[in-house]
C-alpha cells in the first residue's frame, strides 16, 4: 500500500515518536532478543600450581560436545600461586570477539584464533558486553573511596560513564540484559553474596536475591540463571519465582552457569569441570577435559 504525500503530512507527531522509540529499542536488543544458533563454548581455565611454582591461565574454546578443544590465549602467572589471571571472559553478541579482564585492564581478541588483541582500558575488571556489541560494563575501584562501582564504556575506550555509586563491598560478575535496559551483578558483603540489578542509566538499583551469585540472562530476558554455590537456579528479573534447575550438591561447588543462545541448554561449571544439560536440568554430562581446571564458561552465538 502506498501512502500519498498529503497523507504523510497529517500523520500525528506521536506516530514518528513511537517509530523512533521502536527503532531505538531494536538497536539496543537486536543482538540477543531473538534466539541464536549455538556455537562454541569459551572456557577460562587455570593450571594446577605445583608447590612453590607458577601456573598459567588460558582462554580456550571447544564444541559443546567436548570435541575441538583448543587454546586461543595463555597468560603466565605474575607470581607464585597466581594461576588465575583472568577474572571474566565472554563472547561478543555476534560471536566473533572475546572480551576479557585481567584484574589490571580490559581487552578484546578475535575468538577464532586469539589474534587482533586490543586494549579497551588499562584499568577495570569483570567486564561484560552490552547486547548492542558497542559498549561494555565493568567493575572499577574508585580511588577516593576505595570502593567498587559499575562503569560502562565504548568498546573503543570512549564514553566512560559511572553507573553506580561506590559501595564498600566487592562487585563482580555483571551481565547486561538482552533489551539493554538492566544490568545484574553480584555483591559480596560480610561473607554473603547477593544479586542486584540496576538500570543501564544508573536508576532502579535494588537487591533481588540473597545467597546468590553470578547472574546471567536467558536469551529472551525473561529469566536470570545463577548459582548459590550448591546448585543452579533461575528467577524472574525482579527476583520472584525462584526455582532450582539442579538440586543442591554439597560435595562439589557450582561456580557459574549460562544459557545457550537458543535457550534450549545450559552450560555450567561444577567442581572445575564444564557440564552441559537441557534448560530443564535433564541429561547433565561433563564435556571438558579432565586436565583442564575451568573457572568460567560462556556460550558463543552463531
Amino acid at each position: 500500500m502506498e501512502v500519498s504525500e498529503s497523507a504523510w503530512e497529517v500523520l500525528p507527531l506521536r506516530f514518528f515518536v513511537a517509530v523512533g522509540i521502536a527503532l531505538l529499542t531494536v538497536s539496543l536488543s537486536a543482538a540477543h532478543a531473538a534466539p541464536g544458533r549455538n556455537g562454541r563454548l569459551l572456557l577460562l581455565t587455570c593450571d594446577a600450581v605445583p608447590p612453590g611454582g607458577k601456573g598459567a591461565s588460558h582462554l580456550r574454546t571447544m564444541r559443546p560436545d567436548g570435541t575441538g578443544f583448543r587454546t586461543i590465549l595463555r597468560f603466565e602467572a605474575l607470581g607464585s600461586y597466581d594461576n588465575c589471571s583472568i577474572d571474566q571472559a565472554t563472547w561478543s553478541p555476534n560471536g566473533k570477539t572475546v572480551l576479557y579482564g585481567t584484574f589490571r585492564g580490559i581487552w578484546t581478541i578475535r575468538g577464532a584464533d586469539g589474534k587482533r588483541k586490543r586494549s579497551v582500558l588499562d584499568v577495570g575488571s569483570h567486564a561484560a558486553w552490552a547486547p548492542n556489541g558497542r559498549e561494555v560494563v565493568f567493575v572499577q575501584r574508585v580511588e577516593e573511596s576505595q570502593a567498587d562501582a559499575l562503569f560502562r564504556v565504548g568498546v573503543d575506550g570512549s564514553g566512560l560513564h559511572r553507573i553506580t555509586t561506590p559501595v564498600e563491598s566487592d562487585i563482580y560478575g555483571p551481565s547486561w540484559s538482552p533489551d539493554g535496559r538492566t544490568i545484574a551483578f553480584t555483591v559480596y558483603d560480610n561473607g554473603q553474596e547477593s544479586i542486584w540489578t540496576v538500570g543501564a542509566n544508573g536508576s532502579r538499583l535494588r537487591k533481588i536475591a540473597e545467597k546468590a551469585r553470578m547472574p546471567d540472562w536467558s536469551p529472551n530476558g525473561r529469566r536470570i540463571i545463577f548459582t548459590d554455590r550448591l546448585g543452579i537456579l533461575t528467577m524472574a528479573p525482579d527476583g520472584s519465582r525462584r526455582r532450582y534447575v539442579t538440586p543442591p550438591v554439597l560435595e562439589d561447588e557450582t561456580f557459574q552457569a549460562t544459557y545457550s543462545p537458543d535457550g534450549s541448554k545450559i552450560a555450567y561449571v561444577r567442581d572445575w569441570r564444564v557440564w552441559v544439560m537441557t534448560a530443564r536440568g535433564k541429561r547433565a554430562h561433563i564435556v571438558s577435559p579432565v586436565d583442564a581446571l575451568v573457572w568460567r564458561v560462556d556460550w558463543q552465538r552463531r
